[in-house]
């Protein structure tokens, strides 16, 4: 569900308005905060100087402070402007008053120069002074000089906004009807996004689902696909196309199937008509050959043409059981049966042919082998392929060897020769028909044999496999299960 287009896109509109969101929230709080910062400031700029036309000898000299006349100004304050904090500055920003108790006070100066700022004309709020009970941060402030002595008057003033927008947002009534509004809206706006890329993708799926069925049929098509008359956009067309190739690609691999069968067809019924005119040519030839009275040079002529109808013989009898297999219409009879007796059999077969070459020619079994579900007649065909195929590539001296061993409950089968061996240009080839690796040299073979063999040992559920090294040999192996 999470890779759909769908849900990408629900999951990118959210990676989008949930961030945009928040720092809306952020900046409008932050902005609303500064607006009143800016108003309390602005109406409350000439509060210090009230103060002094109130009391204007605050002063007992250049360094000290009047703290009765004091103490009555900031108890009148407290009561009236209940936050707003009093200090008496000395002109380098030292404070030598102040309206609450010194000890409170984690900072002793005042900065001067946000101070100057304020009494200048160009002052622009809001301005934040330092607050001295705070190593950190500042407050909007008031401040006027003293009348005869040198120094100010500095009020820090109430902002019930600058210590918490948690608190702000918690005391403000417009601003949490804001804020849940803004979810409200937000949560609005998913749903009726997540609705209309529902709608959008509505008809991806649609065509989504046509081509994976299209897949799983085989490429091919029972039904035309339904085709927009007018395309309104992009999908439309998309949907046209796909329809259109859809449609030329089933009539392809129909006529593929169509040809192929024609082909499997022909082969078949050609290898078959063939063996009564061929098995007449061989019985003429044997006929020829049984008299006495002919020259060397006939008898020559006519082992030859033995020869070759007995390779034509194979050929056509390869070429009807490849055709056969190809067609599927060879079914295996698996049952369970000791391969290491077919084997054996096998082995025996070809040792008049191993001794005629000078080939060793060995089986290798280990005792109480599992029994393996075969064919038996298949497999026998499998391993005389494999067997005659390692005799033609392996030189006079070698040696070819039929090994079968154990793995769990199966039988791994292996044929191993030390004869020329397979470059790595023909290795991946090697189980193609009409394939033969040494196409210059070496005795002649119709190059169905492993084809076949390949084929056999699919029916039984594996797969075989090769591995060669030009100038020490090659092996065949597979490996065959209890299972039917």
């Amino acid at each position: 569900v999470m890779k759909t287009l769908h849900t990408r896109l629900v999951l990118l509109l959210l990676a989008l308005v949930v961030p945009l969101s928040v720092l809306f929230v952020i900046v409008t709080l932050r902005t609303s905060r500064q607006y009143y910062q800016e108003i309390t400031q602005q109406q409350n700029s000439g509060l210090a100087a009230a103060i002094l036309s109130d009391e204007p000898n605050l002063m007992l000299d250049p360094t000290a402070v009047d703290t009765a006349k004091f103490d009555k100004v900031a108890s009148t304050f407290a009561m009236t402007n209940p936050g707003v904090e009093i200090y008496i500055l000395e002109p380098d920003g030292h404070i030598i008053g102040s309206s609450l108790d010194m000890q409170e006070l984690e900072r002793k100066y005042i900065d001067i120069t946000v101070i100057e700022a304020f009494l200048s004309d160009s002052a622009t709020y809001p301005l934040m002074g330092t607050d001295p009970r705070r190593l950190e941060g500042g407050k909007i402030f008031s401040v006027a000089p003293l009348v005869e002595e040198d120094g100010y008057v500095y009020v820090l003033l109430a902002d019930r906004v600058g210590d918490s927008i948690i608190r702000t947002v918690q005391n403000s009534t417009v601003l949490r009807l804001g804020l849940w509004s803004g979810v409200t809206l937000m949560l609005l706006i998913l749903g009726v996004a997540g609705l209309a890329f529902g709608l959008l993708t509505r008809r991806l799926r649609r065509l989504n689902t046509a081509m994976s069925a299209f897949r799983e049929n085989d490429f091919v098509v029972d039904a035309p696909l339904a085709m927009v008359e007018r395309p309104q956009d992009e999908i439309d067309t998309l949907q046209n196309v796909f329809g259109d190739m859809a449609q030329r690609i089933s009539e392809q691999v129909q006529g593929l199937r169509q040809v192929d069968r024609l082909r499997r067809e022909l082969i078949t019924n050609v290898s078959h008509d063939l063996r009564t005119p061929l098995a007449a040519l061989q019985g003429y030839l044997e006929t020829l050959e049984l008299k006495g009275d002919l020259s060397d040079e006939a008898r020559g002529y006519l082992n030859a043409a033995g020869r070759h109808s007995e390779r034509l013989e194979r050929l056509i009898s390869d070429l009807f059981d490849l055709s056969r297999l190809d067609a599927q219409a060879v079914e295996a009879r698996l049952e369970p049966f000791p391969i290491a007796e077919l084997a054996q059999d096998v082995v025996l077969k070809f040792q008049g042919q191993a001794q005629s070459k000078c080939i060793k020619l060995e089986l290798r079994t280990p005792e109480n082998l599992p029994f393996v579900a075969i064919d038996v007649g298949l497999m026998e065909r499998a391993l005389t392929n494999l067997i005659d195929n390692a005799l033609r590539y392996t030189p006079q001296g070698g040696r070819v060897r039929l090994s079968l061993r154990a793995h769990q409950d199966a039988v791994v089968v292996q044929v191993r020769d030390n004869g020329r061996g397979i470059s790595e240009t023909d290795l991946p080839h090697v189980f193609e028909r009409f394939y033969r690796a040494s196409k210059h040299e070496g005795p002649e073979g119709s190059g169905l044999g492993l084809a076949i063999t390949k084929r056999i040992v699919a029916l039984h559920d594996s797969t075989i496999s090769v591995q060669s090294r030009l100038g020490e040999g090659t092996i065949f192996s597979f490996v065959l299960g209890s299972k039917m």
